[in-house]
């Protein structure tokens, strides 16, 4: 799965430079969701997280190493992402006049942060959850509310506070494009956030029947 993801997000991000469209949000969301629960509800799922505890194998140290995965895997699609658009950028003259490549790295950054932003809620709905369905479906929820209510805090006047529940308000790819710097700040909510996430994680994971 790990590495059909990487494939796609190079071919992804190679047609970004040359046709300058959109991921999709939801597909986004449901690749995280999915790595997310493989953590730990897709073995409750399956089953298989008996014979994984058997060995021994403390909840603690099995949540542990199961996130730095996830955390690895996200770091390596960020990357793949990156450096596919900083060659594009170094292979088209036009966008590379209007693009440094600090700011395409720096862009590359915030995205690393609003993925771990992702996946501490939906580490702990994996160490709570007992389908695949249940991590996924909540990780697209958090980010389609989060990009709900900044929309909405953005539109009207009345709900402008609530952007600050949003990690689309921290997540500024475009602000630290144009700047060509990571915005530290915004970086340190995203990351703060999803270490946050973690906690309630092995709290759910420490308390839970592990049985399908």
């Amino acid at each position: 799965m790990l590495t059909a993801l990487l494939v796609g997000m190079v071919v992804f991000e190679a047609l970004i430079v040359v046709v300058a469209n959109a991921i999709p949000p939801g597909q986004l969301f449901s690749a995280i969701g999915s790595l997310a629960a493989a953590a730990v509800a897709a073995d409750v799922e399956s089953g298989t997280v008996e014979l994984v505890m058997v060995r021994p194998v403390s909840r603690t140290r099995l949540l542990v190493e199961r996130t730095a995965v996830l955390v690895l895997a996200a770091l390596a699609l960020n990357l793949a992402a990156t450096l596919t658009v900083a060659v594009g950028v170094v292979l088209s003259p036009d966008i590379h006049r209007a693009v440094a490549l600090g700011g395409v790295f720096a862009a590359g950054v915030m995205g690393l942060g609003f993925a771990l932003c992702l996946i501490g809620p939906a580490m702990a709905v994996s160490a709570a959850g007992r389908r695949r369905a249940q991590v996924v479906g909540a990780t697209i929820a958090i980010g389609a509310v989060g990009f709900a209510v900044n929309f909405i805090a953005l539109a009207w006047s009345p709900a402008a506070p609530l952007r600050f529940l949003s990690p689309f308000h921290y997540y500024a790819p475009g602000d630290a494009l144009a700047e060509g710097r990571v915005l530290w700040p915004q970086l340190g909510i995203l990351i703060g956030t999803g270490v946050l996430g973690i906690l309630p994680a092995r709290l759910l994971l420490q308390r839970r029947d592990l049985a399908p």
